[in-house]
């Protein structure tokens, strides 16, 4: 809801750009470790190796991790315009920025889609197509596990997501130059059409890079569990980049106090939604007893993950439900901010579980992968994923203006009261 109080002063008519060289210092340090961490992750991925199947699940963990940030960013510009929002004018560029983070995390994704050895590494199919099997599971599931066909479903998936963000900020960024309110309707329109798109890519991405660690094991939930990570993720990154910026001095007069709160009740039924699929999976494969089903479960019940996979529970379920429940807690910058923190922390920790118990032992010579400095990999990967695209998310900032400056229901946003 909004009201209809007196004009915003001082508000020009161009908006606002942010000028970069105000995060020159975290720009810069981040295009260098970004910058070494990527070369001496292509080094170990191109000469490691044995080492460099051991590192392919570390670099599938941090691109993935930071890929569901930036895809849970286009999620909710689709669902702005698609649902006719107005309270999320005033924020909704910084989610153009996050979702237009997309080409570049399927750029961090190269090394391990189309080198051999770190892809065959990761996926046990692709060795036992590579080798010749007679495996009756991996026959019934052809022709859809194929090597060309998956780097086609590849290819879809980033033209699909990357080319609707781009449009939706085409549209988005050409208003604030005309206008024109045809833009506001195209990208309401269009967006209820696209959203099945986005559904499908998503979806069909985390089957494809997530759940093809093992073939043998299928889940029909697993698109819609990512996805509820992924949202969730994006808004806790939206809710930190706004207070970065209005820290800054931006956004001042088109956010307030409104905003967090709904940004916080979106974070909060999210968490929800997250936890209740989570449940739903667990159950469901508990009551069946199928083994192709509960394989995936009892290897995360196992020895060390067993106790990550209870800390799951409490950490991306029970902490924030509890904290998000006070109203004060919402409406309070540097307690949303605390909680977005944590949010991303547990969404960290929620996608190494996925990933890394599935780093066993190699089908060509039976040996670990968890070979000794493993977790060194972990950090070296996920440092150099994550400074690269902090640099790349932060050179977007100054493109253009910081809000739609000229969208029609800029007003009703920043007189935002709910």
């Amino acid at each position: 809801m909004s009201d209809h109080g007196a004009a915003l002063d001082g508000l020009p008519p161009e908006g606002e750009t942010v000028e970069v060289s105000k995060f020159s210092k975290i720009t810069s340090i981040a295009a260098v470790v970004g910058g070494i961490g990527v070369l001496l992750s292509l080094g170990i991925l191109l000469f490691g190796g044995e080492a460099s199947e051991a590192f392919a699940y570390s670099w599938l963990f941090a691109c993935y991790y930071f890929f569901t940030i930036a895809l849970g960013g286009l999620f909710w510009v689709l669902l702005h315009h698609a649902s006719n929002s107005g309270w999320g004018v005033a924020v909704r560029r910084v989610m153009e920025h996050l979702a237009n983070m997309l080409p570049f995390a399927f750029l961090f994704f190269i090394p391990i889609i189309f080198l051999k050895t770190p892809r065959e590494g990761l996926y046990e199919w692709m060795q036992l197509l590579s080798i010749g099997s007679d495996d009756v599971l991996l026959a019934g599931k052809a022709p859809y596990l194929t090597i060309g066909f998956f780097l086609v479903r590849i290819f879809f998936y980033a033209f699909t997501l990357c080319g609707i963000a781009r449009l939706l900020r085409y549209w988005s960024v050409k208003q604030d130059s005309t206008g024109d309110v045809r833009q506001t309707f195209l990208a309401r329109r269009w967006s209820c059409g696209l959203i099945p798109l986005f559904a499908i890519s998503s979806t069909f991405m985390a089957f494809d890079l997530l759940m093809g660690l093992d073939y043998k094991w299928f889940s029909t939930m697993w698109g819609v569990y990512i996805f509820a990570g992924s949202a969730l993720s994006s808004m806790a990154a939206i809710i930190l980049t706004v207070t970065a910026l209005r820290n800054k001095g931006y956004l001042g007069k088109v956010v307030s106090i409104e905003h967090y709160h709904i940004m916080g009740k979106l974070m909060f039924a999210f968490t929800v939604f997250w936890a209740y699929i989570a449940f739903s999976q667990f159950f469901l494969y508990w009551y069946a007893k199928i083994t192709e089903e509960t394989k995936f479960y009892i290897l995360r019940n196992t020895e060390g993950w067993y106790f990550l996979s209870i800390f799951l529970v409490f950490a991306h379920f029970v902490v924030p439900f509890v904290f998000l429940l006070r109203q004060g807690a919402k409406k309070d910058t540097r307690q949303i901010c605390a909680v977005a923190v944590w949010v991303l922390f547990v969404h960290m920790l929620d996608i190494y579980w996925i990933v890394m118990p599935e780093r066993g032992p190699s089908l060509t010579n039976g040996e670990s992968l968890m070979i000794p400095g493993a977790f060194l990999f972990d950090i070296l990967a996920f440092v150099s994923v994550g400074a690269g695209m902090l640099y790349f998310y932060l050179r977007s900032m100054g493109s253009y203006s910081i809000y739609p400056c000229r969208d029609p229901r800029l007003l009703e946003s920043a007189r935002l009261v709910n």
